[in-house]
């Protein structure tokens, strides 16, 4: 589907002579509910007949067919690939616009156009020249979480918005499409439990937050918590009255985000929102596309009390700064966190009131949670600045010893938190009790002796085993090969130097029956 292709910059062809009526370039907007994308649609006549494309943000161009012109009134049709759809609108006005609706199988969304061009198709994005990227990249040193990423998202060796995505959703999307995969409207959860069924995300995973740092921020408070549910590429939010949101990682591409709305219909759209970017990209998310977790001190309505502060979560994060304005239910033994509960004094971070209802919000599950988030920033960033660096050597015929500095502070950056360096020891005994825990660590990969990187510890830290299970994602298959073999170098180093043998030797067996990548110098007994 064509709305699935949003980015933040392209190329346009600006100034382009107007006449009268439909011909020339249209800017303007598509907007199912909650959600707006901008769209540049170009009519073209000669003689009778009329041509034309549909431009999108990231500069893709769809043929329009079928147009039909008769006096105010234009309709034209487009196939983007997923099934045709239709635009029926009308021009009017002094300042001329068209205006109207489209409509893909049985679901009918406005449009708008105009002949001035929206936010988004002001100025087009200019080649950058290798050598001036070069200059701007090593201005910088240190790690990924110290370091600003400075190339385009949409780069020509990355391609953010602009390569089709392969990502989870964005498979189901295709498969809905094409009459392979149907999801089940059904009661006031509307498509969520189909939609976990289809992504296969387990409901035991369901976490809760009440706090108003959501795009559906207006509904959502302690009595209505958003609802989130995740496996390893992807994560599903729902709130009561509102549409799902899910996030969703590409192997080479990075966390992709969508809406579905909460409407009956046979092939339901879900939705590409990069403008979820605008706080989904920033230094909190290692300045690309990714996941934000946060803690803080909610008010009685659920209201971030921002003077008081916040935390970003990870496995490092202190116990007593984790969990603001989630609710955390399971047995956290005397760990102290801030979850279930509100501040009764907005002055004061010590005043906290427990919240008399909770929402089933699994505190293992809220663990592994918060440790993969992180991670897959990790993994994207490490990724992108590998095959930044490869293009750069490619178009300038030279390694340049900066860059090669920055690859290795990613690559140690990435390891250390894989194997849960300066992971925060556990206080006391952790049990979940929406089975979550058991259904995680069945899933394995096992090695010969029966163990997995997926056995949880609980008592002094999260795993038993100091290796993150997301070494077997599609994410960390897909790093290009020279970033692989500095991760896996850089992990021999560190297993070394901090294990004790015995388990320095459980990860590694572990590892050398389950993944089969692995360089000699772990396969070598």
């Amino acid at each position: 589907m064509f709305l699935l292709c949003v980015s933040v910059s392209l190329w346009l062809m600006h100034g382009l002579a107007q006449t009268p009526g439909f011909e020339g370039t249209w800017y303007g907007t598509i907007s199912p509910p909650g959600a707006q994308f901008d769209i540049a649609v170009s009519f073209q006549r000669s003689d009778a007949s009329w041509a034309g494309n549909l431009l999108m943000e990231n500069g893709t161009a769809i043929p329009i067919t079928e147009i039909v012109i008769a006096d105010n009134t234009i309709t034209f049709s487009l196939s983007p690939g997923q099934g045709k759809v239709t635009f029926t609108g009308k021009l009017s006005g002094a300042t001329p616009e068209i205006s109207g609706v489209f409509r893909q199988d049985d679901s009918s969304f406005p449009f708008k156009l105009s002949r001035t061009p929206t936010t988004t198709f002001q100025g087009a994005a200019l080649a950058i020249d290798p050598n001036e990227l070069l200059s701007m990249m090593t201005s910088f040193s240190g790690p990924p979480s110290e370091r600003p990423f400075v190339p385009p998202i949409n780069h020509p060796s990355i391609g953010y918005g602009v390569r089709a995505a392969r990502d989870p959703v964005a498979n189901l999307q295709r498969d809905i499409q094409n009459g392979t995969v149907a999801l089940k409207f059904d009661g006031e959860d509307g498509y969520l439990r189909s939609l976990l069924e289809a992504l296969q995300v387990p409901v035991e995973s369901q976490m809760a937050v009440f706090s108003k740092n959501s795009l559906q921020s207006e509904i959502i408070s302690p009595q209505n918590p958003r609802r989130v549910y995740f496996n390893d590429s992807v994560a599903v939010a729902f709130v009561r009255g509102g549409f799902i949101e899910l996030a969703s990682q590409d192997p080479e591409l990075g966390i992709n985000f969508y809406m579905l709305p909460q409407q009956p219909a046979g092939k339901p759209f879900i939705l590409r929102r990069d403008n979820c970017l605008s706080c989904h990209q920033s230094r909190n998310s290692l300045d690309i596309p990714g996941m934000l977790l946060r803690s803080v001190y909610p008010s009685a309505n659920g209201v971030p009390i921002n003077p008081l502060g916040s935390f970003l979560l990870d496995h490092r994060t202190k116990f007593e700064q984790r969990w603001g304005g989630w609710y955390v239910t399971g047995n956290s033994g005397s760990m102290q966190h801030l979850g279930n509960a509100v501040v009764s004094d907005i002055t004061k971070s010590e005043s906290m009131t427990t919240l008399k209802e909770s929402v089933p919000s699994d505190i293992v599950a809220l663990m592994v949670f918060e440790h993969q988030m992180h991670l897959m920033n990790l993994i994207t960033r490490v990724a992108w600045e590998f095959r930044i660096a490869a293009s750069l050597e490619g178009a300038t015929g030279k390694r340049n010893e900066t860059i090669d500095r920055q690859l290795r502070d990613a690559t140690n950056e990435l390891v250390d938190y894989l194997l849960f360096v300066d992971e925060a020891a556990l206080p006391g005994k952790v049990q979940g009790t929406s089975g979550f825990a058991e259904k995680f660590a069945a899933q394995g990969p096992r090695d010969s002796a029966g163990r997995s990187l997926r056995q949880f510890d609980l008592e002094r830290r999260l795993f038993r085993y100091s290796c993150s299970y997301m070494i077997y994602s599609p994410a960390f298959d897909a790093l290009p090969a020279d970033a692989k073999k500095s991760i896996y170098e850089r992990m021999h180093q560190v297993l070394t130097a901090r294990l004790q043998p015995a388990e320095r030797q459980a990860v590694i067996d572990i590892l050398r029956d389950t993944k089969k990548d692995l360089p000699a110098v772990f396969t070598n007994r």
